[in-house]
C-alpha cells in the first residue's frame, strides 16, 4: 500500500471570522431585545416626566434639570444592571449543553481565545446599543454631557456582572439564575453591613459592593443622590473594587476554562 509522503495538518479555524458570527448572533438574539425593552421603558420614563412637568407648570412652578436628569439615572441605573446579564448569560453554558462546542472546536481552536473574544464582542455590542439608546433618549430629554465618563461607568459595570456571569457559566449551566441570586445576596448584604465595625465585616469583600453602581453613575451623570447637580468626585474605591472582582472573576473563568471539558454540564 502505498503512504502519501505529505503529511496531513489539519486546518486551524481563523478566529478572527468567529467575530463577525459573534457580532451577528449578538445583534438578532440580544442587541434587538434590548432596544426594543429599553425604548419601551425609556417612553414610559418620558411620559411620567412630562406628566409631572406638566403638573407643576399647572401649580406655577418649574421643573429642575436636576429632576429630569433623576429620571435618565434610573433608565441607566436598570441599563447597566440588566443589559450584561442578558448579553453574557449563558456564554459558555448554553454552547455546552446544547453540544455546539463539537462543531465549533472541531477545527483546532482555543477555548479560552474563542470565548474571551466573545466576552470582547458582546462589551462592544453593548456599547453600541447603550449609545444608541441614549441618543433616542437625548432627542426627547436631558442627558449629561458626553464624556469619557460614559465608557467608564458603562464598562466598569458591564466587566462587573459580566465577569461574575462568565465564571458561573463556565462552572455552571443555570448561571443566570444564579448570577441573579448571587447579586441579590452581595445588595442586601451590603446594605445591611456595609458600615459594620464588627471584624467579621472583612468577610463581606467576598461579595461584590452591586449596590455601589449608583455612585459610579451619579459620577458620570455629576449629580449627588438628591439630584443636585454638581461635580461629583470620582468613586476610586468602588469603581476598582467593581472592576477588580469581574475582572477576577474573567480571568478565573478562562483558568477553569483551559481544564473543564466542553462536552457536557
Amino acid at each position: 500500500m502505498m503512504t502519501s509522503a505529505v503529511p496531513f495538518v489539519p486546518r486551524r479555524a481563523r478566529l478572527g471570522r468567529y467575530a463577525l458570527w459573534q457580532a451577528y448572533d449578538f445583534a438578532f438574539n440580544v442587541a434587538i431585545l434590548l432596544v426594543l425593552v429599553f425604548v419601551l421603558l425609556g417612553a414610559s420614563f418620558l411620559m411620567s416626566m412630562n406628566a409631572q412637568e406638566t403638573f407643576m407648570q399647572s401649580q406655577r412652578g418649574t421643573m429642575q434639570l436636576g429632576q429630569k436628569l433623576g429620571y435618565f439615572r434610573q433608565l441607566m441605573e436598570m441599563f447597566t444592571s440588566v443589559a450584561p446579564m442578558i448579553a453574557v448569560s449563558g456564554i459558555v453554558s448554553t454552547d455546552r449543553t446544547s453540544g455546539y462546542t463539537r462543531f465549533l472546536f472541531a477545527k483546532p481552536l482555543s477555548p479560552t481565545r474563542f470565548y474571551a473574544q466573545s466576552l470582547l464582542v458582546k462589551f462592544v455590542d453593548y456599547l453600541v446599543v447603550a449609545h444608541v439608546l441614549m441618543l433616542l433618549y437625548s432627542r426627547y430629554a436631558p442627558v449629561p454631557a458626553y464624556s469619557y465618563r460614559v465608557i467608564a461607568a458603562l464598562g466598569a459595570v458591564f466587566l462587573a456582572v459580566g465577569g461574575l456571569l462568565f465564571l458561573l457559566s463556565v462552572i455552571t449551566r443555570f448561571d443566570g439564575a444564579v448570577a441573579i441570586l448571587f447579586l441579590l445576596v452581595s445588595a442586601i448584604s451590603w446594605d445591611k453591613w456595609g458600615q459594620s465595625t464588627h471584624p467579621a465585616h472583612v468577610l463581606l469583600y467576598l461579595l461584590p459592593p452591586i449596590n455601589k453602581i449608583g455612585e459610579i453613575l451619579n459620577w458620570f451623570i455629576g449629580m449627588n443622590g438628591a439630584g443636585t447637580i454638581m461635580e461629583m468626585p470620582f468613586p476610586a474605591k468602588w469603581f476598582w473594587w467593581l472592576t477588580g472582582y469581574g475582572g477576577a472573576c474573567l480571568v478565573f473563568g478562562l483558568v477553569i476554562l483551559r481544564r473543564a471539558p466542553l462536552t457536557k454540564a
